[in-house]
């Protein structure tokens, strides 16, 4: 890789006649070996990176539950830190930065100023999803080989757009780049689409251990118990959009390879224009190029221009569209590409170090012309998309109101108010996958076009666990701020359940049923007596014998200060279709006091727990005397007695 600075220039200043002649012996060379050695041992050294940390991601990605979202302290969701754009574009649209993401988005923006878009083609876990995908289904002898695919670059400044349009959609807190964020995108699919066929193949494979009498066997020889190791069941709604997303994601690369990240990606547009000041740069030996154009060709991101021996221009490689991947290196006949690391020549020329204009420049790079009227027009979009969508009928309308056309659209405890929230929730669904009642679902229109794949809370699914915390803990952009159960049971409140007289079967037909308030760990079910005159005194006699008519039936009502919304009431009623008791969003409570954080817990969260949970005591200590006190003296009442009569 290493070669005289002084050699590197370019075909401009090379006369014809000083082109170097090759031997028989250096030609046979180039077809037998092209490229060097180091150029290879990079290509490996990327692509086991690659596989490590696409393993990181799945591996981190199935141990995230709500018993362990930390691995030696290292945060399970670090993959989605790493994506800043949602960091910083949702921290500003909804004045609330996740302080703990500010070190993984540092970490990535330091090493795209040095590296370029090498999140792109070493870390970036969709990227590495595509390049399998496309060695499996497109590759020579594959099921969809394509020898012809595309290299146009004509749709390279799409990306460029989406990434306009979102930032003009985002002063209004409506984020559509989300839903092409390269992170969000590959752990919500794996989430609501992958996650659980694995968990049956898995469950069902443990099951067939058992079956065959293995377990003891196991746990005796390696002090394993399987019975431990089950994946939770999960369902998902709306699985099937996402599921075809992704799908269209992949069979992109059938026209032209890693066509979405070239392209489409919003991620890759940011950094794509950080690249650009990059220091890890393309250098060709002009003197000793072939012109084989097999970098211009098969560039993997096209990165490559006027390599024709015919050009008219000088020689480009656009570094905002290389994820340096080290393939051009490897295909060089003559081996005349070199990539360094070294200071850009226009930084050099601020700085007055290169004077003598001896120092080797990089390859030119492109211009990204989108044109004047091109860039006012993404953003004039976005603005009007984002005017749009919050101007809607079933726009969220304030706390008593809340959506007019479903007022169960719960959100998980410690979401921030509603327009922030919608603002900074990435869709990533990583609060839907810890949530361990499978009670958090994705929205669809319940919340509006601009709450799509939001996190809502369906009791009749699953209820909110009474000490459960992990969707605070494991939301990447604080939408879901981190909480304690002393949060969730003295200060948040997700709505508020109601009592449906005319289907619970206390109040309708004087029977006995005390479900609701078995299971309610709040004390927020009481129990009244109430006079019902259309109801016989004797269940024995017709209700028009004489004085037979009325008497008291013991039924279910909610202490409005201590129901919290969870839903376990409603999850438990076995009042069917619709239970009798059902939480509404009435009431609700987002504001309380969120633990503070470090930028540097993205990397390492110690103590978490203690830390998070430091002081809750004596700050709800007066609510919890309080709590107390009309628990005293209401009081949950005393269940009737089966076959009582009262």
């Amino acid at each position: 890789m290493a070669t005289a600075d002084k050699d590197l220039i370019h075909p401009g200043e090379i006369p014809v006649e000083n082109k170097k002649q090759f031997t028989p012996e250096e030609k046979k060379k180039m077809v037998e070996s092209p490229g060097n050695p180091a150029a290879f041992r990079i290509v490996k050294i990327r692509r086991t990176v690659q596989l490590v940390t696409f393993g990181m991601f799945v591996i981190f990605f199935f141990m995230s539950t709500v018993s362990s979202q930390y691995l030696f302290g290292i945060p399970k969701n670090f993959f989605m830190l790493l994506d800043f754009l949602n960091t910083l574009k949702n921290g500003i649209a909804s004045h609330h930065i996740a302080v703990y993401a500010l070190g993984p988005g540092l970490f990535i923006l330091l090493l795209t100023l040095w590296g370029g878009r090498i999140f792109c083609g070493w870390i970036c876990p969709l990227g590495t999803f595509i390049d399998i995908s496309d060695r499996l289904l497109y590759r020579r002898g594959r099921l969809f080989e394509n020898k012809k695919r595309s290299e146009t670059r004509r749709f390279r400044n799409w990306k460029y757009v989406y990434l306009l349009i979102g930032l003009g959609a985002i002063v209004y807190g409506v984020d559509i780049l989300t839903f092409g964020d390269p992170i969000s995108l590959i752990t919500r699919t794996f989430t609501l689409c992958f996650y659980a066929p694995i968990a049956y193949i898995w469950n069902g494979f443990l099951d067939g251990l058992t079956d065959m009498g293995l377990s003891k066997p196991i746990y005796h020889h390696f002090r394993i118990d399987i019975y431990t190791m089950h994946m939770t069941k999960m369902m998902y709604f709306n699985a099937m959009p996402v599921l075809l997303i992704f799908i269209g994601v992949i069979a992109l690369s059938y026209y032209q390879e890693r066509f979405w990240c070239r392209n489409l990606c919003p991620y890759g547009g940011l950094l794509a224009l950080i690249s650009r000041i990059s220091w890890l740069r393309h250098y060709v030996k002009m003197e000793g190029c072939i012109h084989c154009k097999k970098c211009e060709i098969q560039s993997r991101m096209g990165s490559y221009e006027n390599l024709d021996k015919k050009a008219k221009e000088s020689v480009e490689h656009n570094i905002s569209e290389c994820i340096q991947c080290f393939r051009c290196e490897t295909l060089c006949p003559p081996d005349v590409i070199q990539i360094q690391a070294k200071v850009p020549a226009v930084i050099k020329e601020r700085l007055k170090l290169a004077r003598s204009g001896e120092a080797p420049r990089p390859e030119k790079q492109g211009e990204i012309n989108l044109g004047r009227r091109h860039v006012i027009g993404a953003i004039a979009a976005g603005l009007f998309w984002g005017a749009t969508a919050t101007a809607q009928a079933d726009n969220y309308q304030g706390i008593m109101r809340r959506y007019p056309r479903d007022d169960k659209a719960m959100r998980p405890p410690g979401a921030l108010p509603e327009r922030e929230f919608l603002s900074a929730c990435t869709r990533c669904a990583e609060c839907m996958k810890v949530c361990p009642t499978n009670a958090l679902q994705p929205a669809f229109l319940q919340t509006g076009l601009e709450g799509i794949w939001t996190p809502i809370l369906v009791p009749s699914i699953g209820p909110c666990a009474e000490k459960c915390t992990a969707c605070g803990d494991i939301c990447p952009t604080n939408a879901i701020r981190p909480f304690t159960w002393q949060d969730k049971r003295y200060r948040l409140k997700m709505g508020l359940a109601n009592v449906n007289h005319s289907t619970c079967i206390a109040w309708n037909g004087g029977r006995d049923c005390v479900v609701c308030a078995e299971v309610c760990p709040y004390s927020a079910i009481v129990f009244r007596d109430v006079w019902d005159d259309s109801l016989q005194k004797d269940p024995t006699q017709p209700i028009t014998a004489p004085g037979n008519k009325g008497r008291t039936k013991r039924v279910p009502t909610v202490d409005e200060k201590l129901c919290t919304g969870c839903g376990i009431c409603e999850y438990h009623c076995p009042v069917l279709p619709n239970h009798a008791i059902q939480v509404y969003t009435f009431q609700e409570e987002r504001n309380f006091k969120a633990p503070g954080e470090s930028p540097l817990d993205g990397f390492y969260r110690r103590n978490w727990t203690a830390r998070k949970e430091a002081g809750k005591d004596s700050e709800y200590a007066p609510i919890v005397k309080e709590f107390q006190q009309e628990i005293n003296i209401m009081g949950p009442g005393t269940p009737p007695t089966p076959g009582s009569g009262q």
